[in-house]
């Protein structure tokens, strides 16, 4: 990114303890920190936030703020908006306490120390002052080694280093980690038998839980400044139904879960730290259906008056179009005593791509409310789902459209767009363009939305063809061959751009001779078509194969620089399932053109649709990111 002449800057003023801070902004902007000389920065720390104010009159600039990321915000504001010869003002009014965003660091990617310190330079260009690293198991915890095994664990060092750093920058790293369930990566060792209920909830009740839940929440206290922390405690579904009902028979859920929060409560307390937890198991307990978003579910009184007072609520919401389901929900969990935190999502959980349109009408829905109801905390979720095969540096445009709401009372889409590319240095424009991966014109949905051909069209077996039925007459092969030309074209525009787009240019190059080889191949054995048969056999599957090992290598460089080495070899091993089935299916046609396989079953069984959609009527491919299901209708469990 670069900004307008001058690049030098004198800042004069009130910007205590904010040096390092400022050094790392005009490092990012390219703008030279100078004595005296250049453009004359005159900062003035107010005793109010709820103002932000950029002045400039042709040759000095002023800057009024009154928290330290608002300053960050601003000094972005200005070398954006700066014109010699126009002078201008901006005013922003502030319309949430905390804007925030939480990285999934659990879904075998976890970022290194460098990708958090670049995130949070870019979450503090934006304006915003809080982050939290999800962590299961990926935290140290004394005295169990097997506690983030091999799976890329922080070191307290490498935490306090980002939590040091986000304080340069005036946002709050929180702690953010599970008591209760999403355990399965630790409960699944021998060593962790006595704390086991199902495979990925832990077992209330037992002193050797709180023991361990103690040792957990106090290596956060240690770690971090802020004294918030998220304890999680979302989606215990199998809490009680393992060996607690062998313990305790079977025990009211609600009940079980305010024991145990009441305990882990405590030990936040002992520490003196303020508890967070997601909300949905209070929800769904109060469902007839257990589901979260049931609008008629009822948490009995007596229960109500039963949730600590202390612990605040995070609402998960990333689903919903309609602003007025957020506002129901809000008022909902003000019934259960608390003023909700709000957690919406950026959609980076169904493959290699992020889904922006489904990113923006959810998000635009949920923040709008969130004004309306007078909700204060709002922050990103950014999940990695079966594998973390997304771009870290994709959600760039999410993270730019909460700062944006965050400003203003509604949000100005324009401004959005320009911010966008401001920040990060890449045309909004360009970012919308990677949800094409996903957007193949014909395949229908029952939603509206789209699905996410591109992950399971490279994991899917081509001499299976288990999604094949869905594109039968679809120019799936031709859409991608466009999109790898259009990839590589913005692949080109920039540094940024390069490490943005190369990955999509190399996955479009597959999938333009992999998306439809399947279809391609049973048709021509159906028919009899030799002589396809041997182009498949000799030259495709060979071509695929090349292309297959330079998507592989692309993402493995993409991954190395950004996250720790652990968790690779999940998309190792995928890559290598794909490469191994390529290879067999050149074998078998191979055989059956030489007279050594009499006939390829794999192609005589019927394609029949992934989907139900024939028995309900409809369209009904929705997404599908389990990858065991994907790759194979057998067990690989």
């Amino acid at each position: 990114m670069s900004t307008t002449k001058p690049y030098e800057w004198s800042f004069f003023g009130d910007y205590t303890g904010l040096e390092t801070g400022l050094e790392a902004i005009c490092g990012m902007l390219e703008l030279k920190w100078t004595a005296n000389g250049g453009l004359p920065v005159t900062l003035v720390r107010t005793k109010t936030s709820t103002e932000l104010i950029v002045k400039f009159d042709g040759v000095r600039a002023e800057i009024s703020y009154g928290l330290n990321h608002h300053l960050f915000r601003a000094i972005g504001l200005l070398a954006e908006s700066l014109s010699l010869s126009e002078p201008f003002e901006i005013r922003e009014e502030p319309q949430f306490d905390t804007i925030g965003f939480m990285l999934d660091c659990s879904r075998n990617a976890v970022a290194t120390t460098d990708s958090v310190k670049e995130l949070l330079r870019y979450m503090a260009l934006m304006g915003m002052n809080m982050l939290m690293l999800y962590t299961e198991d990926t935290y140290t915890v004394e005295d169990e080694p097997y506690f983030g095994y091999m799976r890329g664990r922080y070191t307290p060092e490498e935490l306090r280093e980002c939590d040091a750093y986000a304080e340069e920058l005036g946002i709050e790293l929180i702690p953010c980690i599970q008591t209760l369930a999403h355990l399965e990566t630790f409960l699944k060792w021998e060593a962790s038998t006595e704390l086991r209920d199902t495979n990925d909830v832990l077992l209330v009740g037992q002193d050797r839980t709180y023991e361990f839940i103690d040792r957990m929440v106090g290596s956060a206290s240690q770690i971090f400044r802020s004294r918030r922390i998220h304890i999680g405690m979302d989606e215990a579904h199998g809490l009680g139904r393992g060996r607690a009902l062998d313990l305790y028979g079977n025990r009211d859920k609600f009940e079980m879960m305010n024991d145990h929060l009441s305990k882990v409560n405590e030990i936040t307390q002992s520490y003196g730290l303020e508890p967070m937890i997601w909300s949905d198991m209070f929800f769904r307990i109060g469902s007839e259906t257990h589901d979260y978003y049931d609008l008629e579910a009822v948490v009995d009184e007596s229960h109500v008056s039963r949730i600590s007072r202390g612990t605040q609520l995070v609402y998960w919401d990333y689903y919903h179009y309609e602003q007025e389901f957020y506002e129901t929900m809000i008022r909902k969990h003000r019934q259960l005593g608390s003023n909700p935190v709000f957690a919406g999502g950026i959609w980076t959980w169904l493959g290699l791509c992020t889904h922006y349109d489904r990113t923006m009408k959810c998000s635009n829905a949920g923040l709008q409310a969130c004004k309306q109801e007078g909700v204060r905390e709002v922050f990103a979720t950014a999940w990695g789902d079966n594998g973390a095969e997304s771009h870290l540096w994709s959600i760039l445009p999410g993270l730019q459209l909460y700062a944006e709401h965050a400003y203003s009372k509604v949000l100005d889409e324009q401004k959005l767009r320009q911010r966008t590319e401001f920040c990060t240095g890449i045309p909004y424009e360009h970012y919308m363009n990677l949800e094409k991966l996903d957007d193949i014109p014909g395949l229908l949905t029952d939603h509206g939305d789209l699905s996410n051909p591109s992950k399971y069209l490279l994991w899917q077996d081509v001499l299976l063809g288990l999604f094949d039925k869905h594109f039968q007459d679809i120019d799936v092969s031709g859409h991608y061959e466009r999109l790898a030309n259009q990839y590589r074209d913005l692949a080109t525009s920039s540094r940024s751009s390069q490490r943005l787009f190369e990955l999509p240019a190399r996955l479009s190059d597959v999938l333009a001779l992999k998306a439809d080889l399947g279809i391609r191949m049973k048709r021509a054995y159906d028919s009899s078509d030799r002589q396809s048969l041997e182009h498949i056999a000799a030259i495709e599957l060979p071509e695929i194969l090349l292309r297959v090992e330079a998507l592989r290598v692309t993402h493995r460089h993409q991954w190395m620089a950004t996250n720790k080495p652990f968790g690779w070899e999940v998309l190792d091993l995928r890559y290598g399932g794909v490469t191994a089935r390529l290879r067999t299916a050149m074998d078998r046609v191979t055989d059956y053109l030489n007279g050594v396989a009499s006939r390829l079953e794999e192609l005589e069984e019927q394609r029949l649709y992934f989907d139900d959609r024939e028995r309900r009527g409809v369209a009904g491919t929705d997404y599908f990111i389990s990858y065991h299901r994907i790759a194979s209708a057998g067990t690989m469990t």
